[in-house]
């Protein structure tokens, strides 16, 4: 059995389901993963790491519904092992947008790798989410911190590119206030659960489905994750002197 319980209820819309909600929620990865697709293809991106970026989306979302629709233990490591994985991914891409940074690749993904390895071994015999939790926070704070750093870096050593910067922190604060609101609403729904059923009870159909929050976390973590994408992609198009834009 998995080691972390949910607070939608088991199988109340279909026996063939266990987190009904929470496992179809999973589709908004897999369209963000499209759309993600159809935008870098409209800007002519070809380079391997962004559509590796993208391709990490669609695995967590697919991880992710395997486990809501089982709760096996087995599919919530293919839910929560993936976050660490695609996230190694996205902060290899991350951090070596300009020519001046990237350098050191195989270093750089070495120690993602490396990294990635000892969470899933420690993960495994502690089997602990605390542990997986801060193993991945730590991958997306470096994912909220390197791109305010970027932008100051694009004044400084890209000045033609300086009027760009307005976009990308529009881009910027759209994702992380997405993935910030989804994290709260996370947050009440696992501190909150009971408060949170009663309330679905008394509204019933088909408005208590608003308040399934874990499917909340589920969109805003997509539509963020999204937003680092493309963010990355383009920071990585001013690097080597292209004009992009998602216009």
């Amino acid at each position: 059995s998995n080691s972390f319980k949910r607070c939608e209820e088991n199988y109340l819309i279909t026996p063939l389901i266990a987190e009904f909600w929470n496992a179809t929620s999973n589709l908004f990865y897999i369209v963000g993963t499209l759309i993600g697709l159809y935008s870098v293809r409209s800007l002519g991106i070809t380079e391997s790491r962004t559509y590796l970026s993208l391709f990490s989306i669609a695995l967590i979302g697919f991880g992710s519904f395997l486990f809501h629709a089982s709760l096996w233990f087995e599919t919530q490591m293919a839910d929560e092992l993936p976050m660490i994985y695609g996230s190694c991914v996205m902060v290899y891409a991350n951090l070596r947008v300009f020519p001046e940074t990237n350098k050191n690749n195989t270093l750089l993904g070495f120690g993602l790798f490396l990294y990635a390895a000892t969470v899933t071994a420690m993960y495994l015999y502690l089997n602990n989410p605390v542990f997986h939790e801060v193993c991945y926070s730590v991958l997306a704070l470096i994912l909220f911190i390197t791109p305010p750093i970027q932008f100051n870096h694009i004044k400084a050593k890209y000045p033609q590119y300086k009027n760009r910067v307005k976009g990308f922190w529009t881009l910027y604060w759209f994702g992380s206030v997405s993935y910030l609101s989804g994290f709260m609403i996370w947050g009440v729904d696992n501190n909150f659960c009971e408060r949170v059923r009663a309330a679905r009870e008394s509204i019933g159909y088909p408005g208590r489905i608003l308040l399934e929050l874990h499917m909340w976390w589920h969109f805003g973590t997509a539509l963020g994750t999204y937003a680092s994408v493309i963010n990355t992609t383009l920071l990585a198009a001013v690097g080597v002197g292209e004009e992009r834009c998602l216009c």
